[in-house]
This record gives C-alpha cells, structure tokens and sequence, in this order.
C-alpha cells in the first residue's frame, strides 16, 4: 500500500509540475509581448538641419558690408539694395527687383532660384550653377561668390562676399 501512495503523490507531483511549467511559459510570453509592442522613442528621425536653415534664410536682408574682388567695401555703391528669399529645405526664389546697382547684374541679378548645395546649408546654388558659401542665422546672413566670365573683367570678376541684416 505504502508504494500505491507514493506513485500517486509521484502522479499529483508530475501533474502540478506540468501545469506550472505551462503557466510560467505563458506568463515569460506574454511579457515578451507587452514589451515588444511597447515604443521605445528613441527611434524618432532626427529633423531636417536644413528646415530651420531654411526658415532663417527666408525673408528680406539688406547688405552691411559688400567686398568686391579687390577686397573693397563697395556699401555705397550696394547701399539700396535688397535682397529678398523665400522658399524652404527643398530651395526657392530670390528677388532684388530693381535694387542691382547698374552694371552689377551679372553679380546679382534682378531675379533667380536657389537651392542648398549641401545638407547643412553652408552652401547655397544660386540659379543652378554658382555656389555660395554661406553663414546663415535669423539675423545675418554672410554669401560669398566668384563671378567668372562676366564682360567687365577688371570690376566684376573674382570673389564677392556680402553680408546682410535681416529686415
């Protein structure tokens, strides 16, 4: 009789290690479950440099200092001009309507698309082929340039580089 007890207590044993090994698998799924479906929020993208460029770069600036290639501050000559741009991280349009000096349209003309030429906007394509470099805040805004080519070699040809205030 002892050993009919003692495979019974054996039997009930097997049956209550069974049922336990089944409730902790269920439980070890599902946390694996909860935790998989919970976000984890670092896999946010990170934003586009280039939208706040773009937002501080729109708007209407007018030149406090212009050098020409020979290294001369020609404000005076620059004095009623302004520059405007509008547009976003993908480029846009600027605009100086009749501000240009005579005789400068080839530095600045009345009017063109720009576009960045790289992914921080120190760079900036001015109707598609003459590269910028750029310094852009909300407050300022520094481009210098080299004309090439342009008919009146000994003035306008070489480095330009302006820099504006913002309106």
């Amino acid at each position: 009789m002892n050993l009919y007890l003692i495979i019974q207590n054996l039997d009930f044993n097997y049956l209550h290690m069974k049922r336990l090994s089944n409730l902790l698998a269920a439980l070890v799924f599902a946390s694996l479950v909860i935790f998989m479906s919970c976000g984890g929020g670092g896999d946010d993208p990170a934003p586009d440099p280039l939208i706040e460029v773009a937002s501080n770069f729109s708007g209407t600036w007018t030149p406090t200092s212009v050098n020409d290639p020979d290294g001369v501050n020609q404000l005076s000559t620059w004095s009623d001009f302004q520059l405007t741009i509008s547009g976003n991280e993908s480029g846009g349009t600027y605009n100086t309507g009749s501000t240009t000096p005579d005789g400068f349209l080839d530095v600045w003309p009345a009017s063109g698309n720009w576009t960045f030429g790289d992914t921080t906007g120190e760079v900036v394509t001015r109707d598609g082929s003459l590269s910028m470099t750029s310094t852009i805040t909300a407050t300022q805004l520094t481009l210098t340039f080299t004309i090439s080519g342009a008919g009146r070699t000994n003035s306008i040809n070489g480095e330009w580089t302006f820099v504006f205030s913002a309106n």
